[in-house]
């Protein structure tokens, strides 16, 4: 069986504009530094799709990705239902991977030309957005004294 020392995702290209149920995107999937699959999703709610240069190679993948733990559950309808921790596996490990990367890129627009923070009482996915106000070491010394314990965080922080 093959060894799986390391797993990315490389070039991925979101099309936005096209994501519907989930993200669209096309890009590669590198396994141990080699191109191991082509990796693409339309964003219409369906599965990725993933064209492997070796069968072996997409076996030990899958079971590589069945190897990890399972992920907890963060949406509220699913917590108030009580439902457990989601099983990984290679496609839902795509999937997650995907949207980490969304989510890194969608963070460094809003960042570079605002101070964006995360406050206690804001839900899951709220956050202020100071427009006229930049971000910097005196920006954020302000920001602090006027929040006070209610800043959970200055987004902007994790890409300095």
């Amino acid at each position: 069986m093959f060894k799986i020392e390391s797993v990315e995702l490389k070039g991925i290209k979101i099309a936005s504009n096209m994501s519907e149920e989930t993200i669209a995107f096309t890009g590669s999937l590198w396994i141990n530094g080699k191109k191991a699959a082509d990796l693409k999703n339309d964003g219409n709610g369906g599965a990725n799709f993933a064209w492997f240069k070796d069968r072996e190679l997409e076996k030990a993948f899958d079971a590589y990705c069945e190897s990890l733990p399972a992920v907890p559950q963060t949406d509220d309808w699913a917590i108030e239902k009580g439902l457990g921790p989601l099983a990984m596996d290679s496609d839902f490990w795509i999937s997650l991977e995907v949207g980490k990367i969304d989510a890194e890129r969608f963070w460094k627009r809003k960042c570079s030309k605002t101070m964006c923070i995360k406050l206690k009482g804001h839900k899951d996915g709220e956050f202020t957005q100071y427009k006229a106000w930049p971000y910097s070491a005196d920006a954020a010394k302000e920001v602090r004294k006027i929040h006070g314990d209610e800043l959970v965080e200055i987004i902007n922080e994790r890409f300095l």
